[in-house]
């Protein structure tokens, strides 16, 4: 906030009174009267210095920049020794966004009077603008020296802090900001937007829940905390918020584009969200944002050829920098939607992407990232590095092959876990687990650029497998751990676990099946076997048989279930799988097992669409879901089939 001075110089022919009066009503809005009364003391030489600084002021607070300037500049002919006239003047500038002679004027203040503390504070503004923020900082803190119980220098040094990504300072200042005037909204809202910033989710609410409290009629604060509960998860809540928002600002495009965000987090949302994003690009088809959002919508719909449309223009209306997220979705969409010539192409946007793993890793070793040329690797040391889950691990190291068979030295580096299974990969590699330095290499490649890199010689997707095997010892002593049994052996994978990012929390939900929908699965000659690994899932099937569970046994595995050499050992032993997807399936796919794959509405790429066969795994069968979260009509149809299943030969 510019501050501008009102005090008058000293001057023994003046009208005290007059200009008492103006400052008087200056300080209590009342602009008009004032300037007339400043206009008719201007022709009084005796006056006019007077006249001119206070009409300043009052151009300052209405925000006439320029006809503030000219007022400074009269003021400054009459005398030129004055401080305040030269500050005056340089909020003037800084209004007109002449920052560098806004920056020579306030100079000039301070070098008259240095310790002139509210051009101490324009400097400070001036520099904030002009992006030398630590120079700005330097300044108010300057300020606060001088003025350490006013409320607006605090709230200025805490944007400045935040501006240096120096966050706990910034939240200390505006903490003191807010101590010193608790009624002060806009500090409660930017103290809860630099409390989301190091996600401190629950007290930013706090902070907004104060500012409602104060004011419930601006609509800003109530879109602010919807978003906070967004981040905290608290979708029903967020929605709430927003949705106040809507109420007070039914049109305003921020609430609306939040609105159509929040509700893709509800299966039964997803045609609400598609209204609201359907209106903002009714009323702006040149913003990347609302095609962007609702190409995620429609791709939650399935509705893949008009989300590819969708993504298509957000690209178009972008920046480079802006164009990655937009052009990663279509990449999916393309995979999913069956072109998989332009999917695997895209698919190198991940790169550019902020949480590309090794990102580090990429950038030191750009010039060695193989290129797809074979020629270029013949004899050469060719270094494939895992990448994203286990089960992309499994999946595409069916690609190696053709390397090998080009006479390149290939070392793989894969997940820890997988180390021991990847003992019987049947092409010779070299094995290392990412946790390990990587060894010399003439050229790298993730191995999910495979399919991109290798398209001259390999089209669709390779459909061998067995390229991995269980351990006969293993597969023996699982034997002996299952005993005989008349029935048919069913292994059971109902979660797909915990991922640390947050931006998959809302995919592991949607790909999960609570286990009690799965109740009605309980029938004779089935016999049900848990792979289920994880803290969480491993605790609601005891929870379901301290709960006296109506279900089918399932007998648990998970202390055995050490690495996937057990794992692959026990599907060895089983007569079929039904999985949730996650890793275990693709294991299973790998050995050749049959498979029935519990897939989401909004299926993943690798399965895409309708079809309930994949040509990634020839043992699998897929159900989905009919609607999105319609996990009742799979478990259904699983039902009906498993019960053809126990009595088949």
């Amino acid at each position: 906030m510019p501050k501008s001075h009102m005090k008058s110089k000293k001057n023994p022919t003046k009208t005290p009174g007059d200009f008492s009066r103006v400052v008087d009503l200056i300080n209590n809005g009342g602009l008009k009267e004032a300037e007339v009364l400043c206009k008719k003391l201007l022709p009084n030489p005796h006056h006019s210095f007077e006249a001119h600084q206070l009409l300043a002021t009052i151009y300052l607070i209405q925000e006439r920049f320029i006809e503030a300037f000219a007022s400074s500049e009269e003021a400054i002919k009459i005398d030129n020794s004055q401080p305040v006239v030269w500050s005056n003047r340089s909020l003037a500038l800084m209004g007109l966004n002449d920052l560098s002679n806004a920056l020579l004027s306030v100079n000039q203040a301070l070098e008259l009077k240095p310790d002139f503390a509210d051009a101490i504070f324009n400097k400070s503004n001036i520099l904030s603008k002009m992006n030398r923020f630590s120079e700005s900082l330097t300044q108010i803190k300057r300020y606060l020296i001088q003025n350490p119980s006013n409320y607006i220098g605090w709230a200025f040094s805490a944007k400045i802090h935040s501006q240096l990504k120096q966050y706990d300072e910034a939240i200390d200042a505006y903490k003191g900001a807010f101590n010193l005037n608790p009624l002060s909204i806009e500090v409660l809202i930017n103290l809860s937007l630099v409390l989301v910033e190091v996600q401190l989710y629950e007290e930013a609410a706090l902070y907004l829940e104060k500012a409602i409290s104060l004011n419930p009629n601006i609509y800003l604060v109530h879109l602010n905390l919807g978003v906070v509960y967004d981040k905290m998860g608290k979708f029903e809540k967020a929605k709430e918020c927003i949705l106040n928002a809507k109420k007070l600002n039914p049109q305003a495009p921020d609430v609306l584009l939040n609105l159509g965000i929040v509700c893709q987090k509800f299966d039964k949302g997803l045609e609400e969200s598609l209204e609201y994003f359907n209106t903002l690009v009714g009323q702006d088809d040149k913003n990347a944002a609302y095609f962007f959002n609702r190409g995620v919508t429609l791709e939650r719909l399935t509705r893949l050829p008009e989300a590819i449309a969708d993504y298509e223009s957000a690209i178009q209306f972008s920046d480079p920098i802006s164009s990655i997220q937009p052009r990663w979705n279509r990449a999916l969409s393309l995979l999913c939607n069956g072109d998989l010539q332009r999917g695997w192409k895209e698919y190198e946007t991940r790169f550019e992407l902020d949480q590309i793993e090794n990102k580090s890793f990429h950038k030191a070793n750009f010039n060695k990232r193989w290129n797809g040329d074979k020629n270029l690797i013949k004899g050469k040391r060719l270094l494939v590095i895992a990448e994203q889950g286990m089960g992309d691990t499994l999946q595409f190291s069916r690609y190696v092959r053709f390397l090998v068979e080009a006479q390149v030295d290939v070392t793989f580096m894969i997940q820890k876990p997988l180390i021991g299974l990847f003992q019987s990969f049947q092409y010779p590699v070299r094995l290392l687990d990412t946790t390990q330095s990587p060894p010399m290499f003439d050229y790298y490649c993730s191995l999910m650029s495979l399919p991109y890199l290798l398209h001259a010689q390999v089209t669709g997707v390779p459909g061998d497998i067995f390229y991995l095997k269980a351990e006969p010892e293993k597969i023996n002593k699982w034997a002996s751990r299952l005993g005989d049994s008349k029935c048919k052996r069913v292994g059971l994978v109902w979660s797909g676990g915990f991922r640390p990012d947050p931006a998959l929390w809302l995919v592991n939900r949607r790909r999960n099946i609570e286990l009690s929908k799965l109740e009605s699965l309980k029938m004779e000659g089935i016999e049900f076997h848990s792979l289920q690994i994880g803290e969480l899932p491993e605790s609601e099937l005891l929870v379901k048989y301290l709960q006296n569970w109506n279900g089918p046994e399932i007998k648990n595995h998970a202390e055995y279930l050490q690495d996937f050499t057990e794992t692959a050992a026990l599907l060895e032993n089983l007569d079929l799988l039904i999985s949730v997807d996650t890793s275990t399936p693709h294991l299973a796919g790998v050995l050749g097992k049959p498979v029935w794959l519990l897939n989401r509405f909004d299926t993943c790429w690798r399965w895409m669409l309708k079809s309930s066969t994949t040509p990634w795994y020839p043992s699998f069968r897929i159900f989905r879901q009919k609607t999105p979260g319609d996990w009742d009509s799979v478990v259904d149809e699983l039902r009906e089939n498993l019960k053809e299943f126990a009595i088949s030969k």
